[in-house]
């Protein structure tokens, strides 16, 4: 008896010889080498509407003459309704703009046909402290730990009334009302402050908006915080943005030195109000975090823009500048038009519509420049790997 071992040795010996074999007749089976893959967001514009989807026409919009400046919109699901829900800054006189802004809240269902649902906040003199109080570029938030809607929002006090200027303190209002629900119904202004003078910036906060907060790979919250036109340091250009972080979208949001300020794209120095939407990678299911916001540039150097920025994060603290994108409105538009607006100020957050495809509102200047409309965009991020 050979035992087992000599089996084993056969059995080895003739995978061997077999392997050998095969070697001499090309026929071995070799495991396929692994490849590395890249994958990037491309944002593509699918149409922009010919019209302004609200303008100086609209009856609503009768007693703001100057229109509608920075916010954003949310599409929200009620009772098994969906509708589009518009927070914005309007402007009550040409003449005065930026010492007559106040806050409003405006919906539609098919985000077409748009009204007034509520005016949130009006600018005007406080009796008690006699301070001239206004708001501005207000964001909509709804916090999933304190089951409440917030309006995210610029809060200037002056001793007069006179125009918007910076320093500013940055607050949230809540919802009187808690649940999905509670944004149809008021918000309790002046609220709270959510980034505090000295703590969100090393001096005043010297900043012109806030978006709403977001919370990145890492677990924690953030959000950006946004100045001009004075820079924040040498590098940083006249409209800088800041990441600023806080262990809850309620703050204090605190400044971070290693992104202050962020570059996001070359040239830097022309971006503002980024507003993100987190999405997944239609090929991947990779998690990316996109902002879309105001690019600056054009409208600084020539008082004309159509256009808008984009980029991404793989983790919502990493900016790459390469990933930014410009899109031209005017491109989208039918053939046979043209562009209705003068300068496109401030676009909105991205609504998901499904199959990749994002509705985006945007308020602009009309050809005058004296009313800002809001207009209407059809755009498609799609994820190519390489």
């Amino acid at each position: 008896m050979w035992g087992l071992g000599w089996l084993a040795l056969s059995l080895a010996c003739g995978a061997a010889a077999e392997k050998s074999d095969d070697s001499r007749h090309g026929k071995i089976d070799q495991q396929p080498a692994a490849v590395n893959t890249t994958t990037r967001l491309q944002l593509e514009l699918v149409r922009t509407e010919p019209v302004p989807i609200i303008g100086i026409q609209h009856s609503d919009a009768k007693d703001i003459p100057a229109g509608f400046e920075a916010g954003t919109t949310v599409k929200v699901t009620i009772d098994g309704k969906t509708a589009y829900h518009m927070v914005s800054t309007t402007m009550e006189t040409i003449e005065q703009r930026w010492a007559n802004m106040r806050t409003e809240h405006w919906v539609s269902e098919d985000g077409n046909t748009w009204r007034r649902h509520m005016i949130l906040f009006r600018p005007g003199k406080n009796p008690e402290t006699g301070m001239w109080e206004l708001t501005g570029s207000p964001f909509f938030f709804f916090d999933e730990k304190a089951d409440r809607w917030f309006v995210y929002f610029n809060f200037m006090a002056y001793d007069r009334r006179r125009s918007w200027d910076t320093p500013t303190l940055l607050r949230r209002a809540g919802a009187k009302i808690k649940g999905v629900a509670g944004i149809n119904g008021e918000f309790d202004y002046p609220g709270e402050i959510v980034a505090p003078s000295g703590i969100a910036h090393p001096t005043d906060a010297a900043a012109s908006s806030i978006s709403p907060p977001f919370q990145a790979a890492d677990g924690k919250w953030y959000a950006f915080l946004g100045g001009g036109p004075k820079p924040f340091n040498g590098k940083s250009g006249k409209w800088w943005v800041l990441i600023v972080k806080a262990k809850g979208p309620e703050g204090p949001f605190v400044y971070m030195p290693k992104h202050a300020p962020e570059p996001f794209m070359d040239p830097t120095g022309f971006v503002e109000n980024p507003l993100i939407t987190k999405i997944k990678g239609s090929v991947t299911g990779k998690e990316y975090w996109t902002i879309i916001f105001n690019y600056l540039k054009p409208e600084v150097t020539t008082n004309k823009n159509s256009q808008l920025g984009f980029s991404y994060s793989e983790d919502g603290l990493t900016w790459p500048v390469g990933n930014a994108q410009l899109i031209d409105m005017e491109k989208g538009l039918p053939a046979g038009t043209s562009e209705w607006w003068r300068c496109i100020r401030v676009p909105h957050q991205l609504a998901d519509e499904g199959n990749g495809l994002y509705t985006c509102f945007f308020s602009a200047y009309d050809k005058e420049g004296k009313f800002q409309s809001i207009g209407k965009a059809t755009l498609k991020i799609r994820e190519i790997v390489e």
